[in-house]
């Protein structure tokens, strides 16, 4: 159990480096015209979640982030949830069950780990 942890992790910390390369590409490829919210995959939403972007709204970063998601503490319409509030995300989202379903799989992808 421990190896996969660190092997989730290393992985992780290897994903960091491409973020910047990664971030411009979304802002360039992304931005609602109506709003100018520049829309995250939802990959990148649970990165983004992971790393702590969204603390101010409750979601906790790193191994907590993880221990949440296992015990079901925090879903799919959480993150979306909190990408709102912060901006990332348009408000009609919340309601998109593809965007919901491809950040469960995305979560489930992590608690696998």
């Amino acid at each position: 159990m421990k190896r996969l942890v660190l092997g989730s992790l290393g992985t992780l910390l290897i994903a960091t480096a491409t973020t910047p390369v990664l971030a411009s590409e979304i802002a360039a490829n992304s931005t609602t015209s109506r709003n100018n919210i520049v829309e995250v995959q939802p990959f990148n939403l649970v990165y983004l979640g992971y790393q702590g972007y969204f603390a101010d709204q409750g979601i906790p970063s790193n191994a907590a982030f993880i221990s949440a998601i296992k015990s079901k503490r925090i879903t799919a319409k959480d993150l979306v949830a909190s990408a709102i509030a912060r901006g990332r995300l348009s408000p009609e989202t919340i309601n998109d069950s593809t965007y919901l379903a491809h950040v469960n799989t995305q979560l489930f992808n992590l608690d696998k780990d």
